[in-house]
């Protein structure tokens, strides 16, 4: 339960301070959505006038679903805004301490439009392909701002292949930490270490980009929110957090027309069909689920322990075979394309 007159009185000092001059806080609306904040639309008024903006707080450490570190997404979000290049709202103010606000806080524009997310689930089938073409640009436009909006803070790997074994190991770590043995997990991890794609270009990943973290704004422009896990690395890695997400809250924008929408997000950022594909995409749809299996699974163990009280948690008890047959049905999916593309080489041959 959030407490929205404490959180107002804490604004209203907080941006007093940042203006020089009485700011009234009004209209506070606890957004709705999101797993890991907390998140507060309010406006802001002051003798200049009136705006509307987002809180996003961290939670008390024992409703936390997932920890990041709000420090640094406020340097990745202020190298990003003064940029300029990527579509997102501008932060505006940040107490990445919590010293002011109660608990690290960032402050960012309010985007007036719906989530896409729920504008995909209300189109007709005309619509969600040109909206699904309109999300592969949006995407391609954070990659192609790559390092050089990034802040210089953010981590760069050394090389691709540094990056992709962090996936890999990431996997074989999900299952020596959970106090179960899960056969699966070592089987994802090892068939992933043998069936690499391509590398890409490392660059700008927004890190869990999904239609739920893209935002449609009064123009119809769309701005890309929640950056907590913003780093460098491979781009496909967002293409296929995407799917993986949308596994779970459909629609699926790219498989509406997977060929159209990995072409088009190769024409904006100018990578080869080859290197960006249905297939290659799908290995980090695979490769990427690490992290929403390592929270789950983390999760689920602290309730059994008593540490961990949220229904949430043992909730997604259920997801866990779900999850299982999901990635076998996508490993034997690419398996057979792979299967496929040998055979017509050695035909042509």
């Amino acid at each position: 339960m959030v407490d929205l007159e404490s959180v107002r009185d804490r604004l209203g000092a907080f941006l007093q301070d940042q203006h020089g001059a009485p700011v009234e806080v009004a209209d506070l609306e606890v957004l709705t959505g999101g797993y890991s904040l907390v998140t507060v639309a309010f406006t802001a008024t002051t003798a200049e006038g009136s705006a509307r903006y987002v809180l996003r707080t961290d939670p008390p450490s024992d409703a936390a679903l997932t920890q990041s570190d709000r420090a640094q997404e406020a340097e990745v979000l202020a190298a990003l805004t003064d940029a300029g290049t990527v579509p997102m709202p501008r932060l505006r103010w940040s107490d990445p301490t919590g010293d002011a606000l109660g608990s690290p806080s960032l402050i960012l524009d309010f985007v007036d439009g719906p989530q896409l997310l729920a504008r995909l689930r209300e189109v007709d089938d005309a619509e969600l392909a040109s909206l699904a073409l309109q999300l592969a640009e949006t995407i391609g436009t954070v990659h192609v701002a790559g390092n050089a909006a990034a802040p210089p803070s953010l981590a760069r790997p050394t090389t691709w292949d540094d990056y992709v074994d962090g996936y890999i190991a990431g996997w074989r770590a999900v299952e020596r930490d959970y106090p179960e043995s899960d056969p699966f997990i070592r089987w994802v991890a090892d068939w992933l270490d043998g069936h690499r794609p391509p590398p890409a270009p490392l660059t700008l990943v927004h890190g869990e980009f999904q239609t739920g973290n893209v935002m449609l704004d009064s123009s119809g422009a769309m701005q890309v929110i929640d950056w907590e896990y913003a780093h460098i690395g491979d781009p496909r890695a967002d293409l296929g957090w995407m799917q993986n997400v949308a596994a779970f809250t459909p629609p699926d924008p790219m498989a509406v027309d997977p060929v159209g929408f990995c072409r088009r997000y190769c024409e904006v950022t100018g990578l080869d069909e080859d290197i960006v594909n249905p297939s290659t995409v799908a290995w980090f749809t695979v490769a990427a689920g690490y992290k929403s299996m390592g929270a789950l699974l983390q999760g689920i163990a602290a309730v059994a322990t008593g540490d961990n009280h949220l229904i949430t948690s043992a909730y997604l008890v259920s997801a866990m075979p779900f999850i299982h047959g999901l990635w076998r049905e996508t490993v034997h999916a690419l398996e057979a394309d792979a299967a496929a593309a040998r055979s017509t080489v050695e035909a042509a041959s």
